[in-house]
């Protein structure tokens, strides 16, 4: 891997009206201000108690879940104005803040959420993932000696999730009619993961479907030491990436299928022989998952946690095993038992001889980036502070598919618990990170090192980013080193907005860009089309040139990136409506916006 050091140069202010900072970052700057908590209300100054989603819903609101409270909100992206959308904490047979037994409370609680991509067009549905209730000291599983730590202990924490989907009335504004998609999944106080994602389109079956992270449950760590780890085992849904229906499909719940379950599903279970919700295996804690449409093709991107290093991105396949806890990172055999190294002879707490013939002999995918994917010697051990191991601790990733902040497009963006955020560059064709995309010559790009992040949601407008900050915890500090040195995170619990600032040059010679004439820079026909959309672009242009199909709402459906003046973007595949063709030039120019109809 290139290493680098970044120059971040910092100029901060406050505004006497509440927190506002300016940052510059690589050089370009970002003016960050508070959207919660609402400063003029004192109150409300310690923000939400651990805000863990936060997306950009398709009624121009933030849909946020505040996972220790187990409440949604709605916050307007620009004006300020807040409201709790639904309060779920009812559903729990415990109290969060004080569990029963003195048990250690589960990671996460109300995790993820999920839109339908069709809220506002005839599917209104809004699906969560919470821990709900903890199983009892008596019986198998119980919490008999349930207790959390940091030493390797068999004191292991035994909770139940479970996924609800809610009907939001466009009426009044509410959710409503809770319908249970699957529970009695496994929680714990550590690997919850959490992250639901519904697929942006129908896939192959017509249907959309709903992706859901498990994890290992901690197995193998702490007080969760002697935990079975039953991410290789695929008849367990723990240390998996989940598949399930958006509605039930009218099957009956018997010994090949289920309702909420997809019959095309790749993995079965090895006893009863039936279809189950595995669609990948072998993950430890997987805590952002997002889908991204490069150059035309769409793929499914996690980021996951790795142990003393490795943190992963990888491209979700179906039935694919990912390594865990055989393997960490790459197929490397950076974790072996035979160097010298004594810290790296174990993941989870079990002895690993060999990476590579593990990998080779059980399909294992290889991650598309790891994160400081050090050398075998170099493991630290696990008794240092986590602030000097080679890990970010990645708590989301989203994808970056807009034209406005310059060198941006067709990058992952991963939010951390240590270290920020950092921007990842992808190929053309999205299966790896672009090494040599920036002057510094570095395959991360960081930013905001003074906070924690948990997830973060991009405007459709592509000039704004909005950050969930747990509530509390360390990071690095503003250099983002692996020193050991930490500092608790700025703005604990906020809803942050940061928008870009477009800097014109004062040079004399500054000529502004010429506008370009769509009629005279591009053809496009036919149109209405029904299979191909076929583009002519004038000669002497700029290249690359960049095209973005979206459909009415506005969500990008088909990007393209090509050298050539003569091209065909497929839409055979597409549903019949109304789109919107939108080409640049290579200086990110806009030489054609005009309307497609798709028959």
């Amino acid at each position: 891997m290139k290493r680098c050091s970044l120059l971040i140069s910092l100029l901060i202010f406050f505004a006497c009206d509440g927190y506002t900072q300016i940052y510059t970052y690589n050089g370009q700057s970002f003016k960050i201000d508070t959207l919660y908590p609402l400063y003029d209300i004192p109150s409300h100054n310690k923000g939400l108690s651990f805000p863990w989603e936060i997306t950009y819903g398709p009624d121009d609101s933030l849909w946020i879940t505040e996972a220790h409270r187990y409440r949604i909100w709605k916050i307007h992206p620009g004006d300020k104005g807040n409201r709790v959308l639904l309060d779920v904490s009812s559903l729990l047979t415990f109290n969060y803040y004080d569990p029963p037994g003195s048990y250690a409370a589960p990671q996460g609680g109300l995790m993820g959420m999920a839109i339908h991509p069709n809220l506002l067009s005839g599917k209104p549905y809004v699906y969560i993932a919470l821990v709900y209730d903890v199983y009892p000291n008596t019986g198998s599983p119980n919490n008999s000696s349930c207790s959390g730590s940091g030493s390797l202990t068999n004191q292991p924490c035994y909770y139940k999730t479970k996924i609800i989907r809610y009907t939001y009335n466009l009426s009044t504004h509410s959710l409503g009619s809770p319908t249970i998609v699957i529970d009695d999944l496994m929680g714990s106080n550590d690997h919850n993961s959490g992250r639901l994602k519904i697929s942006p389109v129908p896939e192959s079956d017509g249907e959309y479907h709903l992706y859901y992270t498990i994890g290992d449950q901690g197995a193998g760590q702490f007080n969760n030491a002697f935990r079975t780890n039953n991410a290789q085992n695929k008849d367990i849904y723990e240390g998996k990436i989940l598949r399930l229906n958006t509605e039930p499909d009218g099957d009956a719940d018997d010994g090949a299928y289920s309702q909420w379950i997809p019959n095309d599903n790749p993995i079965t279970n090895s006893v009863s022989g039936k279809v189950n919700a595995v669609y990948s295996y072998g993950h430890r804690n997987s805590q952002g998952l997002v889908w991204a449409n490069v150059n035309g093709s769409w793929r499914l991107y996690n980021s996951e946690h790795g142990d003393k290093s490795d943190d992963e991105v990888n491209i979700i396949e179906a039935g694919r095993n990912y390594g865990w806890p055989k393997v960490a990172g790459m197929c490397d055999d950076n974790y072996n038992d035979t160097d010298a190294n004594s810290n790296n002879d174990k993941l989870a707490n079990q002895v690993i001889h060999n990476e590579t013939s593990f990998c080779a002999a059980n399909n294992v995918k290889e991650p598309a980036f790891s994160f400081f994917n050090v050398d075998g010697p170099k493991v630290p051990s696990s008794g240092a502070s986590n602030f000097t191991w080679p890990t970010i601790a990645p708590s989301s990733i989203d994808y970056y598919d807009k034209m406005y902040i310059p060198g941006w497009n067709n990058s992952l963006l991963v939010t951390s618990l240590k270290l920020g955020l950092y921007r990842l560059k992808l190929k053309t064709d999205g299966s790896a990170i672009d090494s040599s995309s920036t002057p510094q010559i570095t395959d991360t790009i960081a930013y905001l090192h003074e906070y924690r992040i948990r997830d973060i949601a991009i405007a459709p407008t592509g000039d704004t980013i909005f950050l969930a900050i747990d509530s509390s915890g360390s990071t690095s500090g503003p250099t983002g080193g692996f020193s050991g040195a930490q500092s608790a995170t700025k703005t604990p619990g906020h809803i942050l907005r940061m928008v870009f600032l477009q800097t014109l040059p004062y040079t004399n010679n500054y000529i502004p860009a010429k506008a370009v004439n769509n009629r005279e820079a591009t053809v496009v026909y036919p149109n209405p089309t029904s299979k191909y959309i076929h583009v002519i672009v004038r000669s002497g242009l700029h290249k690359p040139f960049f095209a973005q199909l979206y459909d009415i709402s506005g969500r990008t459906v088909l990007q393209y990136t090509t050298d050539q003046e003569n091209f065909a973007l497929d839409v055979g595949n597409f549903r019949a409506g109304v789109y919107i063709l939108r080409i640049y030039n290579g200086y990110d120019v806009n030489i054609n916006t005009q309307k497609i109809i798709i028959q």
